[in-house]
């Protein structure tokens, strides 16, 4: 019998009980052990109706249990299982059925807690490359992943951008734009769940591919205290700890990681330590209180770019060149990422909730030409309600927003001594973000089988700052210029969708929406030249997408989801890098007028016998400039070229991921085997220099052992991995390069790391 049917037979049967002991008690309302024991059963069915609540939540989140339901779905799958009813027991009313978050009419996967389980947890790219629609790319190092949702977020370097990033509820995208993937431990996860199209009615500014949010496992999944041990090729080694328990209304969870590797590349050692602190408190029936802190500390070395010969020649080297390489530059980072936040949630009756989020979050950034810090505060309050419409059902939302960042840094001279000793003093800046805005949605279920979904959110940003530029040499600098920023930005976003819901296994919709994207302070004060000066020419982006998909169970063995969307920039921002030095490269932004996305998402799951599952993921994607006249300078002119018609550089066309696993339930013995083909790319506007396409596989065989009457060890779980099979040579990332640099002096590849292996044991206590 599964969890939800469980759940419901037992909140049923304590009903019943507590039917049958209302009237003991009214006849004997004098004996307090009775008024005891009916107090104790009052808690019990509250745990239980919570419960319930939650296995429900994550059966929307997930789209299905391992056991009867595809792994990659959208998320409003059916109709909805019939309401628990709210029951009053004398001064206490339990709220069981919770209001409607997600959405319905947009494309999302999720991944199942097997994908996390069974992985080294080196990065996220382990588990989401599962996933259509999404594709990762390893960074130039530690757990640093890049993400694309529809061509969105694929063409920035350093940081991600375009896509917002979530982890339980609460957004861990900066006011301007900026996420950090690494800072989201895999080995913390239950759950990730991707959002795919623009979503800015839903998620504002920066929603131009969608959205992903981690979801993290709570107390009561760990139950005790969890130990991680990893080890593998290049130096790899991890150490975590997992300590959660639910007491009462209390719910405690505190994961806690070490990971360090010498790297793939020369010069790429890291560490990286990860604190993340979860408590959740019901106060009542009706209230609840979620808290998060989360913090990240990593000292990283990283290589430079390489060229197209130099990757050729030696696709583990260091880069640059003998007299200015890294190791001379010392070529690191030393980050701290911190987030403290809470959602406050109110049930005002029984077809109403209020949430309340506020954050603060900071990044300090110390790297061998600067440093900088960015505190930023969040806040949102959304309100959501379940009701009816001339007798139709219709869920509504209505959401306030405002957050503000600012950010204070100094570039300096490298003095190239080894040790990054900083020079004199190249730039200063210091500006703010301030965004604030609203929205609303409606879903209205016009027929037993139709729902009919419009949103609209607005965005008011400004942004204002000033940089101050100096003509440096290693003894001394002058201040050569300043440019000042004040601009402000109103942005709108409409969402339309149509949803048809076949049966409870099949949905079919229909869907527009759009989003937007203003520029960064560094696009507006970075010339055209990659050198410090006014842009002011970059325009914001925005992003109209069209798309129609489909998720059902077409055999009770095999799942099936398949998107098809066209997505019509308008002012896209495209970042491109370009040497000022031997020893520095800057990046500046231009818009390109015109361009287009359009292809198919499609995910899959055959379960054809108990234990054994075949999942796949396809992603085909044609990326164009319509109207685009590209602008660089170089040696004081300013060059344009006609790119109408190229591709988009840093869009992959065909992205594939294959799986074939097998649990075997007796034994607790399993394995896995995996394909992944990523096709090239074109890596500069004039589609001159491309990447390779490449193949590769990987193979796992895990062992999970539960323990039987033992007070002291739970389980013992293991994992042995080899990755990159073939030991297959191939880029992972690139950042697109202006074409004011010949293609052979382009530096544009990071490679991704060859044959590996991995092995690793969990012990629960």
């Amino acid at each position: 019998m599964s969890g939800f049917r469980k759940g419901i037979v037992a909140a049923l049967s304590l009903v019943a009980l507590l039917a049958w002991y209302d009237g003991t008690v009214a006849a004997q309302s004098d004996d307090d052990a009775l008024g005891q024991q009916e107090e104790a059963l009052r808690q019990k069915l509250k745990g239980v109706l919570e419960e319930l609540d939650d296995v429900r939540e994550r059966r929307r989140a997930a789209g299905h249990r391992e056991s009867s339901s595809p792994a990659v779905r959208e998320q409003s799958s059916g109709p909805e299982p019939s309401a628990v009813p709210e029951v009053t027991l004398h001064d206490i009313a339990v709220i069981s059925e919770r209001v409607e978050r997600r959405p319905t009419g947009i494309a999302a996967s999720s991944t199942p807690r097997s994908e996390h389980e069974s992985q080294p947890t080196r990065h996220l790219r382990e588990s989401l490359e599962s996933l259509p629609g999404i594709v990762t790319r390893q960074g130039f190092g530690g757990r640093e992943v890049n993400l694309s949702i529809r061509g969105s977020g694929a063409k920035n370097g350093g940081a991600l951008r375009n896509v917002k990033l979530y982890e339980d509820g609460i957004s861990f995208t900066d006011p301007h734009g900026f996420s950090r993937t690494e800072i989201h431990d895999p080995w913390f996860l239950e759950s990730v769940e991707v959002r795919r199209g623009p979503s800015s009615s839903l998620y504002d500014n920066y929603a131009l591919g969608g959205m992903v949010h981690f979801r993290t496992r709570r107390g009561r999944d760990i139950n005790g205290v969890e130990t991680f041990l990893s080890g593998g090729s290049y130096g790899f080694h991890k150490e975590a700890l997992a300590i959660g328990k639910e007491y009462g209304n209390l719910d405690i969870a505190l994961f806690s990681s070490y990971q360090r590797e010498d790297g793939w590349r020369e010069h790429s050692e890291y560490w990286i330590s990860t604190v993340n602190l979860n408590v959740r408190y019901r106060i009542d029936d009706r209230q609840s209180l979620y808290v998060k802190a989360v913090n990240l500390d990593q000292d990283e070395k990283y290589a430079a770019r390489l060229t197209r010969g130099q990757f050729q020649a030696d696709p583990r080297q260091m880069g640059g060149t003998p007299a200015t390489n890294p190791v001379s530059l010392n070529s690191k980072l030393r980050d701290r990422l911190t987030l403290i936040g809470a959602v406050y949630e109110r049930q005002i009756d029984a077809n109403t909730l209020l949430t309340t989020e506020a954050d603060y979050q900071v990044r300090d950034i110390n790297q061998p030409v600067g440093a900088s810090v960015t505190p930023s505060f969040k806040h949102y309050t959304d309100l959501r309600h379940n009701g009816r419409l001339f007798d139709l059902p219709l869920r509504s939302y209505v959401g306030f927003f405002a957050n503000y960042s600012e950010q204070e840094g100094v570039n300096n001279v490298n003095l190239n001594d080894g040790r990054a000793s900083f020079g004199p003093v190249t730039q200063q800046n210091r500006f703010s973000v301030r965004n604030i805005g609203g929205r609303f949605r409606e879903e209205l279920e016009f027929t037993p089988k139709w729902v009919l979904a419009v949103g609209l959110g607005y965005e008011r940003s400004d942004i204002s700052g000033f940089v101050n530029n100096f003509t440096a040499t290693t003894t001394t600098s002058t201040l050569n210029s300043t440019v000042g920023v004040n601009r402000s930005y109103d942005n709108w976003a409409p969402d339309l969708s149509l949803t048809y819901r076949l049966n409870r296994d099949t949905n079919i919709w229909t869907r527009g929406s759009v989003a937007y994207g203003i520029p960064q302070f560094t696009n507006l004060t970075t010339g055209l030249d990659g050198n410090p000066g006014f842009n002011g020419a970059v325009k914001p982006q925005k992003n109209l997408n069209v798309e129609i998909g489909t998720n059902t169970q077409l055999t009770p063995t095999f799942w099936l989801e398949a998107v098809g969307f066209w997505t019509f920039f308008k002012d896209e921002i495209i970042t491109q890098s370009v040497p000022l030095s031997p020893t520095v490269v800057g990046n500046f932004a231009v818009n390109a007028k015109e361009s287009q996305y359009r292809g198919i998402e499609v995910g899959w799951r055959w379960m054809p016998v108990e234990g054994l599952r075949f999942t796949g993921a396809y992603t085909h994607m044609e990326s164009k400039y319509v109207r685009f006249f590209d602008q660089f300078a170089a040696g004081g002119v300013i060059t344009r070229i006609n790119q109408s018609g190229r591709q988009v550089p840093a869009v992959e066309k065909n992205v594939l991921n294959m799986k074939a696993a097998y649990d075997h339930a007796g034994s607790g013995l399993g394995a896995w085997l995996e394909g992944s083909w990523i096709d090239s790319f074109f890596v500069n506007n004039n589609n001159t220099l491309g990447t390779p396409a490449y193949l590769l596989f990987n193979a796992n065989v895990h062992h999970y052992y539960r323990t039987h009457n033992n007070r002291y060890v739970k389980f013992i779980k293991t994992y042995v991995e080899m990755d990159n099979i073939f030991d297959k040579a191939y880029v992972s990332w690139v950042q697109p390069v202006a074409d004011s640099v010949a293609d052979a002096n382009k530096q544009a590849f990071w490679s991704g790391a060859g044959r590996s292996f991995y092995a690793g044991v969990t012990l629960g206590f």
